[in-house]
């Protein structure tokens, strides 16, 4: 039996950023305009350290590592221009590390006057003013090996709390150091996976919150929030509620000793239940839990522990695995069909001629253009003859088989029409319920999001007037079990230009796409 405990815990962030050199001069030269050198160092509740995760220290990278500050008042060596968005980069890679200028060093402005300094992590190229820095926070993410965490820094934006000082009196003679208390912009999740067989990629599908974005920006001259409280992100485009973490190096998962991946993700209250997905690089597992009280919080990370992961996966008769998903009080398989069998064993006839398919009233099934590498993808298109399970007919149709593994069927009209209810109604489904992005969709993919977990693909359908195949990569049709009239059967659909979760009816001989629910 699966189980999932999310545990929030703090995470320590530290920042040291000497502008000069490695090592921390006691008595700066004089500068040769007013003012002298500036020596900043950061911290975070007096660590010195870049990150701690649970005992696991993440350390600056030296040289990749750099920083951005801002200062009106500030100079550089030999410039009369503000500090904008200055370049510092780790001398060392250790928990704490010394900053130097790429360009020139810092240094005081006018003596005895107030400075400003704003500053964050990790540095993006540009000028533009420290009210619109830029954040994104990417859903497809990279681990390179299991356990490994050298992949939050680069996702894990800090900011400074904005700091004034005085500078000094005299010139070359050192005031009270810069001392930057950075802050997390998000949250961090720690996955420890208990189980069998392959890991190469594990999902998180929130809600309702958006967990990741493609671009935004930031002011990081507004007021620090209290703990735990987010950060105002503007101009936020690209909003998604999923991530995914990818293993570089596939993982052998472990039955005792657990499996580690690292996940970033935008802090937020998720209502209801989370879906968490393992994939072993073809097929996804889910698992339903519930988010932490009060949602993710800013500057925490969870420990989210999962046992008996892969038990969950479901096999038809030619032993193809089919992740699974629950939506409400549903439990769906997470792909299309693409048993050759039915469950008993028998085989299901593979009609390949496009007249004989137009004329069967049999059970029969095909391969999108007769070619399985489709089905690979979206799986196989049968007519309804296949699925039909009422007491009256499904003998004739199919000899009273089902096509779904032992314990699952194919839906009724009303058992899907409970799903589209549960999603909020037939103009909200369809985005829900779509994959996201066009890698197996024709863009634009209006709105999908995937937030169930459903994974809807557009596996298009064998026409019964000429047996030709149409709509693939811009339409998804499911048969239910369930008669229209006595030529034609209820199902659903969804398409690449919409958000809708349509239903109609189509004639029997049609070929489409079957998912299985659990009984």
């Amino acid at each position: 039996m699966k189980t999932i405990r999310f545990t929030a815990l703090s995470i320590l962030f530290g920042l040291v950023v000497l502008v000069s050199a490695c090592k921390k001069e006691a008595t700066p030269a004089v500068a040769t305009q007013s003012g002298s050198k500036i020596l900043v160092t950061g911290q975070d509740a007096g660590t010195g350290l870049k990150s701690t995760l649970s005992g696991q220290t993440t350390v600056w990278v030296a040289t990749s590592d750099r920083v951005g500050i801002y200062s009106a008042e500030a100079r550089t060596l030999g410039g009369s221009s503000p500090i904008v968005n200055a370049e510092f980069k780790a001398e060392s890679s250790l928990t704490s590390s010394a900053f130097s200028a790429l360009l020139a060093d810092m240094i005081w402005g006018t003596a005895n006057t107030a400075h400003t300094f704003y500053a964050y992590y990790p540095y993006t190229a540009g000028s533009a003013a420290n009210t619109v820095v830029p954040v994104s926070l990417a859903s497809a993410q990279t681990q390179s090996a299991a356990g490994s965490s050298a992949h939050i820094g680069a996702l894990d934006f800090m900011v400074a709390t904005p700091i004034t000082v005085t500078s000094p009196a005299t010139p070359g003679m050192v005031g009270s150091d810069i001392n930057l208390r950075y802050n997390h912009l998000f949250t961090i999740l720690e996955f420890q996976i208990i189980g069998s067989g392959t890991l190469k990629a594990v999902k998180l599908v929130g809600t309702n919150n958006p967990v990741t974005f493609s671009g935004g920006t930031i002011d990081i001259t507004q007021t620090t929030p209290a703990t735990d409280v987010a950060y105002t992100i503007a101009s936020q485009t690209g909003a998604t509620t999923q991530a995914i973490v990818t293993l570089t190096s596939a993982a052998t998962l472990d039955a005792t000793t657990a499996t580690t991946v690292y996940m970033v993700i935008n802090p937020g209250a998720q209502t209801g239940t989370c879906l968490i997905g393992l994939s072993d690089g073809t097929t996804w597992t889910y698992i339903s839990n519930a988010a932490p009280t009060g949602g993710f919080l800013r500057g925490r990370k969870y420990d989210v522990s999962i046992n008996n992961a892969w038990t969950a996966q479901l096999k038809d008769r030619d032993n193809n695995n089919f992740g699974i998903v629950t939506i409400g009080m549903q439990t769906w398989m997470a792909e299309n069909l693409k048993t050759t069998k039915y469950n008993d064993g028998t085989a299901i006839p593979n009609i390949t001629n496009n007249t004989d398919w137009g004329l069967l009233g049999t059970g029969a099934y095909c391969d999108y253009n007769n070619t399985s590498l489709n089905s690979d993808t979206y799986g196989r298109l049968y007519n309804w003859f296949t699925v039909d399970n009422n007491a009256s007919t499904k003998v004739a149709s199919n000899g009273g088989k089902n096509i779904c593994p032992t314990g699952w069927h194919v839906p009724t009209y009303a058992e899907w029409t409970t799903l589209t209810y549960y999603l909020g109604g037939q103009n909200l489904a369809g985005y829900k319920l779509k994959e996201t992005g066009t890698t197996h969709w024709t863009t634009p993919n209006t709105g999908a999001t995937n937030e169930t977990g459903f994974t809807a693909l557009p596996g298009g359908y064998r026409f019964i007037g000429d047996g030709a195949f149409y709509y693939i990569l811009t339409n998804g049709f499911w048969w239910s079990s369930t008669a229209f009239s006595t030529s034609n059967a209820w199902n659903m659909y969804v398409s690449n230009s919409d958000n809708y979760f349509y239903s109609g009816d189509r004639a029997k001989q049609y070929g489409i796409s079957v998912r299985c629910l659990r009984d």
